[in-house]
């Protein structure tokens, strides 16, 4: 059994923070702009030049669509031609946010998955994607973003108060399923369509793809042995 948990930091949103080491096996790998060292503590860093994204839906690209980032398990050829070609039976996203703080974080996620295809957390506050479109556009730097046309959009697929995920924290089987890949690639096009906010498109993607829905998590999000959330903190602007 080996784990690959990766994270993505982009446009100088938050720093790259050291988890504990792990009781057991597991490589850490960090997509980012930001030039760093190829090595930071246990990060294998992996640089992505910017492109037309914007750099918070440039992060978005590796947390959802895995089975392109680790095809079988496997870092892509292009990110990594010489490295990391050891094939990895599960993944686990954390957001630049999360700091790792115990070493049976791994081994409990994995326990977690047990054998679904994903696991995530349940939304600490919310439970219905209507609800989080008006927390959103609450937000001073969501202002202007269209959520209530998106969900306006869902209206006919998804029901009030039809459930609700919080992604800090992604656990994908590998290799990955068909649906699970389907998930994928409709959460991105979604993503791309309307808004960077992933919680308000999945429950949408997993009603339209059917029969793929995560197993959540136990425990809570923001209080738990594992890891702590700490603020967006930011960096210096990446060289260009």
């Amino acid at each position: 059994m080996h784990a690959i948990v990766y994270t993505a930091i982009f446009g100088a949103h938050d720093t790259l923070k050291q988890p504990i080491a792990q009781d057991e096996p597991c490589e850490f790998v960090c997509f980012t702009d930001y030039r760093m060292p190829s090595r930071v503590g246990a990060w294998r860093v992996i640089h992505i030049n910017p492109d037309h994204y914007y750099p918070i839906l440039q992060s978005r690209r590796p947390k959802v669509l895995s089975h392109k980032v680790f095809p079988g398990g496997r870092l892509a050829w292009h990110y990594a031609p010489l490295s990391l070609r050891r094939r990895a039976d599960l993944l686990i996203w954390v957001d630049g946010t999360i700091q790792i703080e115990d070493p049976s974080f791994v081994r409990d996620m994995r326990a977690a998955l047990g054998g679904h295809d994903w696991a995530v957390f349940g939304h600490p506050d919310r439970d219905c994607i209507y609800d989080e479109a008006h927390a959103v556009r609450a937000l001073p730097r969501h202002r202007g973003l269209p959520v209530f046309q998106q969900v306006e959009a869902y209206k006919s697929i998804v029901p009030p108060h039809d459930g609700l995920y919080a992604h800090n924290i992604l656990v994908r089987r590998q290799p990955s399923s068909v649906r699970m890949d389907k998930v994928n690639e409709l959460w991105w096009q979604e993503l791309q369509k309307w808004t960077s906010r992933d919680q308000i498109s999945l429950p949408y993607v997993l009603r339209i793809v059917g029969q793929c829905d995560p197993v959540k998590i136990p425990g809570q999000l923001r209080s738990n042995k594992w890891f702590k959330i700490i603020p967006h903190q930011g960096l210096k602007p990446p060289p260009r």
